[in-house]
């Protein structure tokens, strides 16, 4: 794999993230200070391979933090509730409870040492990144998640109270229809979210075989194993 830009000026093949060469020291790029998150999210939407150049290229990676808290707490709400799903008709708030204060920094641990793993990965195929580039790329990558979290969770506890997020009774035999949509929804933003980290991976490796591997064991790792957690630490043994 090889992503590097060549400096029109020298003709030396520089690491993609540089804004000036390495040989001789002209531009390479236009200069990005800070991220618009606006303006990203919207990339996301039009042309998720540019949005994620634009995060690599942005000197300050500002709203990051709040972009990891905010998925932190979406999937570890979410592990709770499919810990609840996983308890065959045990679950309760309880089970939330301990997920939403037990997961979000063992998530964020998670995306931390995912960034460290993808910055070696890359350098063993010969790709230069730099951490903080993967840290963004890939944190950015859940605001699709991120959207579930403002706009459908208060949607469904508005329809279901408790239920939705205790599973006992499973909200299905409560409002089957209602049930079915927002679950597709969720599913269909989870995938999307596996897209938008296959476009991350793409925009630093160029493969897209590469991209589509790693991307889909980015959403089994990042949701697996809260997942994981959330059944362990509610069903010990």
């Amino acid at each position: 794999m090889k992503n590097s830009v060549r400096c029109n000026n020298c003709s030396t093949e520089n690491p993609f993230y540089l804004l000036t060469c390495e040989n001789c020291k002209a531009f390479l790029r236009t200069k990005v200070p800070n991220i618009d998150f606006w303006h990203t999210t919207s990339k996301l939407f039009e042309s998720p391979v540019k949005a994620a150049e634009l995060l690599i290229h942005a000197d300050h990676k500002n709203f990051l933090l709040t972009v990891i808290i905010l998925a932190a707490l979406k999937i570890s709400l979410t592990a709770g509730i499919l810990s609840n799903v996983f308890s065959g008709g045990e679950g309760s708030l309880q089970n939330i409870f301990v997920a939403l204060s037990s997961l979000p920094i063992s998530f964020i641990l998670l995306m931390l040492a995912w960034s460290v793993l993808m910055t070696l990965i890359l350098k063993i195929t010969g790709v230069k990144s730099r951490f903080k580039d993967n840290l963004a790329i890939y944190s950015y990558s859940f605001i699709p998640i991120i959207f579930t979290l403002i706009i459908l969770t208060p949607v469904e506890y508005a329809l279901f109270g408790q239920y939705w997020f205790s599973f006992n009774p499973t909200p299905f035999a409560i409002k089957y229809i209602p049930s079915i949509v927002l679950s597709i929804i969720e599913g269909i933003f989870i995938v999307w979210s596996m897209f938008l980290a296959i476009c991350a991976t793409y925009a630093q490796s160029r493969s897209l075989f590469f991209s589509i591997l790693i991307g889909a064991l980015f959403l089994i790792v990042t949701v697996g194993i809260p997942v994981y957690l959330a059944y362990v630490l509610n069903n010990p043994v």
